[in-house]
């Protein structure tokens, strides 16, 4: 797939924007939990916080699909420190 791969989703609420990222639907942490909280409003939201980030675990298996712009800037900052 190509790794520079990313559109906008079309079929969600605005607000509740997703990516497609390599092929796979991506959403914002908070905006999953956000949704979660207000279909289960009973549901402690520490609990749901924890279901979400043990799922993201056990989907993402340790690789992650996406990352903050500044840990490419900070991975740089390392690779240019180290000698070749």
């Amino acid at each position: 797939m190509d790794e520079d791969a990313v559109e906008l989703r079309r079929d969600v609420p605005p607000g509740d924007a997703a990516l497609v990222i390599d092929g796979v639907a991506a959403s914002s942490f908070r905006l999953v939990v956000d949704r979660l909280r207000a279909a289960y409003p009973a549901r402690d939201p520490h609990h749901v916080e924890a279901i979400v980030l043990r799922e993201w675990e056990a989907f993402s298996a340790g690789r992650p699909l996406v990352v903050p712009a500044a840990v490419e800037e900070g991975a740089r900052e390392i690779l240019e420190q180290q000698p070749v």
